[in-house]
């Protein structure tokens, strides 16, 4: 394979990549809505400016949480503060406290 071939696999494959990844980051924001929905999270929390305020903000909270510690206020709420009333939501499937976590750092 000469060089101008191997440079366009390369620019290929990346391509491909990047549009992979946005079609799993628009799955992963409507998953988080969803979420954010079935598990009452507005309740408690103000998201897109509705909500209860008995708990913190959602907008704007992965400017305030990164990742971890946002996968640790979900799954273990009582770790980061004893005195929370927020439930741990350790019993969901891996790759909905993913997507829960990547779609509210995004926010």
């Amino acid at each position: 394979m000469n060089v101008k071939k191997a440079a366009a696999a390369i620019a290929c494959a990346a391509a491909l990549s990047l549009a992979a990844t946005g079609v799993m980051a628009e799955e992963n924001e409507a998953k988080g809505r969803e979420l954010i929905s079935a598990l009452g999270c507005k309740g408690c929390h103000q998201f897109d400016g509705s909500g209860g305020k008995l708990g913190p903000s959602l907008d704007e909270v992965g400017q305030r949480l990164d990742e971890e510690a946002l996968h640790k206020v979900i799954t273990d709420p009582k770790s980061v503060n004893a005195g929370t009333m927020m439930p741990a939501y350790d019993h969901l499937k891996a790759e909905e406290i993913d997507a829960l976590v990547e779609f509210l750092s995004n926010q």
